[in-house]
């Protein structure tokens, strides 16, 4: 005989209710600040108005900073996502010594301070000839995308089937054809999850960038405009940049449904 589930009752959803208000409050009040008519930041607001979005989208300092934000985002995202999913094969796939020991560093990142990281990089762009700018950006935030990347790639071959590679290899097909063929499709998901998580850690960072770029990324941009003069646009841009973001998501949903693994065909067309 199946038992009831025990209902929360009145008080665990009042208590749900405050952790989310305390959650999406602060995230909530910016967005109607953004639409403030005053010229400084403030709440409750003076009136309602668009200006401030047009005021943003047209300031320089925050579009250069948007595009080098990109850039560095994009660049980070292709190399943590090929690194990350080669670290994640062979921890998966092998069993040497030392291996518990690679896993932890890979995950490293994560558990560190920004702050201290950025301050480890700083100290060692000199010893590679590199000044803070886009490549060492990259660099950087590529090695904090990177444990994002293993631990969703890792979660993706839970349920992988090594015989099926090989399968293909004992069919004459090579390494890298069987990782396109086979591994790839199978693990699609976790490589597509790691990849837009890897971007949008870069993006939106401020620790590390403090330390390894120009001061010129979006983030740090509009830091720079809240110390100088706090007015609206701060609020606007990163309204803008929030329904971008859900607008991302849910274009990527459909996406990460349909790359789900396919025993049967992977299995065929090798």
């Amino acid at each position: 005989m199946d038992r009831e589930q025990p209902s929360i009752g009145l008080p665990g959803r009042f208590y749900a209710a405050l952790v989310i208000l305390f959650l999406l409050g602060p995230i909530a009040i910016a967005m109607v600040v953004a639409f403030n008519s005053g010229e400084r930041l403030q709440f409750p607001i003076e009136g309602v108005s668009l200006r401030w979005f047009a005021y943003a989208l047209q300031k320089p300092q925050f579009i250069e900073g948007l595009l080098i934000s990109i850039i560095i985002g994009l660049g980070n995202a292709v190399l943590a996502t090929i690194a990350g999913t080669g670290a994640a094969l062979a921890i998966n796939h092998y069993r040497f010594r030392g291996r518990a020991f690679v896993r932890t560093a890979v995950m490293m990142p994560i558990a560190m301070p920004g702050i201290v990281l950025g301050l480890a990089m700083l100290f060692t762009l000199s010893t590679y000839d590199l000044r803070p700018g886009l490549l060492a950006a990259t660099l950087g935030h590529a090695v904090m995308g990177l444990p994002y990347v293993v631990a969703m790639v890792t979660a993706s071959l839970a349920n992988y089937d090594q015989s099926l590679e090989r399968a293909s290899m004992n069919l004459g097909v090579g390494p890298i054809g069987t990782f396109f063929r086979v591994t790839l499709p199978m693990i699609r998901g976790g490589v597509i999850a790691g990849a837009v998580t890897a971007f949008l850690i870069s993006f939106d960072n401020f620790s590390l960038s403090l330390f390894i770029t120009r001061g010129d990324t979006l983030p740090l941009r509009l830091m720079q405009q809240l110390q100088s003069y706090a007015d609206p646009s701060v609020a606007a841009m990163s309204t803008l940049l929030l329904v971008a973001s859900f607008a991302g998501i849910l274009l990527l949903l459909p996406v990460l449904f349909r790359s789900g693994p396919r025993t049967k065909s992977a299995a065929d067309e090798a």
